[in-house]
């Protein structure tokens, strides 16, 4: 079971955009990565495709180190 976990989090790595790729990450900060991730690619799929010519809204500002789980 550990060896399945240890390759699901290495799988989740590879597939995560926003990491930081110049240091390893927690288990904790990786999942949080990968729920923002979910929540980004949700908010894409309900606002549809972009029109031309229209802004993108700016995302709000995220709180650095322990408080990021406080962003969404």
């Amino acid at each position: 079971l550990l060896y399945d976990m240890k390759g699901c989090y290495s799988r989740l790595r590879a597939l995560v955009p926003t990491l930081p790729r110049h240091r390893r990450v927690s288990k904790v900060e990786l999942l949080q990565h990968v729920i923002d991730y979910i929540w980004d690619l949700q908010l894409a799929l309900q606002r549809g495709p972009p029109r031309p010519g229209a802004a993108e809204p700016p995302e709000a500002p995220c709180l650095p180190g322990a408080d990021r789980l406080l962003c969404r």
